[in-house]
């Protein structure tokens, strides 16, 4: 027990060295791809020009996407309280969004394309990774943490291409403590 519980901690430092090391001081930084340092962020629904129907499309289709999975959702409450969706409530709010999408959602195609695509980047915004992006840069900028202007610099490129910064009241968020299954 002892040697497997060592192995899997070296394993997993070695792990967490590698996706986090640097090469040497005079190695050029890690660069963000070209497409994606030179595209705008990602249009996540709320931004200006988006009709409330519209709006109101797109978070119904991120809520059946995070309803789908088999995690605990929540919403928030005021501080930090968070009102939980029971497992026994799961279905009847999924047939609410079901009809609030078949409601709002456009019937064109292109358009419908679209109200998927922006779900799912918003889906992407708040993931666990983009969570963890946002507390490395954090942590990168923390006066103890003698962090290089590059490195911040790379952490925050990242989270413009990647991870937009983006709230949403009222809808249903995902925990990210994935069950047990025995």
């Amino acid at each position: 027990m002892c040697r497997a519980r060592n192995r899997s901690a070296w394993m997993l430092t070695t792990i967490l060295w590698a996706a986090f090391a640097t090469g040497p001081a005079t190695a050029a930084p890690e660069a963000v791809p070209a497409a994606a340092a030179e595209s705008s962020p990602p249009d996540v629904a709320g931004t200006s020009g988006t009709s409330p129907d519209d709006t109101r499309c797109v978070d119904a289709l991120f809520q059946l996407q995070v309803l789908a999975g088999d995690w605990k959702v929540y919403k928030p409450g005021p501080g930090n309280d968070r009102t939980y969706l029971n497992d026994r409530d799961r279905p009847a709010e999924v047939k609410r969004l079901s009809a609030e999408r078949d409601a709002n959602c456009s019937d064109k195609p292109e358009v419908l394309a679209s109200q998927q695509r922006r779900a799912s980047e918003l889906f992407q915004a708040l993931s666990p990774d983009c969570r963890e992006a946002r507390e490395k840069l954090q942590n990168l900028q923390r006066p103890t943490a003698r962090s290089a202007p590059s490195d911040i610099a790379k952490q925050r490129a990242y989270l413009e291409a990647h991870c937009p910064d983006v709230s949403r009241d009222g809808v249903w968020l995902v925990d990210w403590i994935y069950p047990r299954h025995l």
